[in-house]
């Protein structure tokens, strides 16, 4: 009987030593399993974190360099019209009555073109699609109004090219002939409506480009906290 209890005590401690060393394998796998997902998916959320930030970072650049386009060419369009009111105004201190053509001077340095990249559109068109067409072509319109100056001043130079002038202070006078008057006179209507659409697209243009300038600004505040004070060249702060 001795005997007996002895190999059933030695049993049973058996069984527990194996069952100790099961359930402590199973129980540390498991923890280190629940570990190795922690660590994993921290690891994972760092790296989301990291690509969301990357991203935004992209989108910031795209729309910096939206934003400064915009402003450039909202600045070119309203220097090109403060330059031409300034040679109206110089003409009208100096008693001049010329021509439209006879008082406005070519723009010098011309007035570079400005392209919006795709990147930039779909960027804007992500933010906001009405903002969108609203800005869509107004990089075309840009160019296409400087291209008109442009077109002027050459226009004008080849005019001014083919006669002789005496000047008197800043102004300078040409005799012509019947037949040079004649030469001249279709030139200078051309001339003429190119002045008029100048100041027109000027001036559309450049309230145009001011009213979309204020709204991209407030949308990529909003969207993507890009905050830029804009102000005028007056010095006068634009609306918040």
């Amino acid at each position: 009987m001795p005997g007996e209890v002895t190999g059933q005590i030695s049993t049973v401690s058996t069984a527990w030593a194996v069952f100790s060393v099961i359930g402590g394998s199973l129980l540390g796998g498991a923890v280190s399993t629940v570990v190795a997902f922690v660590v994993q998916k921290r690891n994972l959320d760092s790296a989301k974190k990291q690509r969301e930030e990357d991203r935004l970072d992209v989108r910031k650049v795209r729309g910096y360099a939206l934003l400064f386009k915009m402003i450039r060419m909202a600045s070119n369009m309203e220097n090109l019209s403060k330059a031409m009111r300034s040679c109206f105004d110089e003409a009208a201190k100096q008693g001049f009555r010329g021509a439209p053509w006879q008082i406005v001077q070519p723009m010098v340095p011309a007035t570079d073109p400005v392209n919006f990249t795709p990147e930039e559109m779909a960027l804007i068109l992500s933010i906001d699609d009405k903002l969108f067409n609203e800005i869509a072509s107004l990089d075309q319109l840009h160019n296409s109004t400087a291209a008109i100056f442009e077109a002027y001043g050459k226009m004008r130079q080849k005019v001014l090219d083919r006669f002789g002038a005496v000047m008197a202070g800043n102004v300078g006078v040409t005799g012509l002939t019947q037949e040079q008057a004649n030469w001249l006179a279709p030139r200078a209507t051309e001339l003429n409506g190119l002045v008029a659409a100048m100041q027109q697209r000027c001036d559309q243009d450049g309230q145009e480009l001011w009213a979309v300038l204020l709204k991209l600004r407030d949308a990529l505040e909003t969207k993507l906290g890009i905050k830029h004070r804009l102000e005028r060249r007056d010095a006068q702060p634009v609306s918040q």
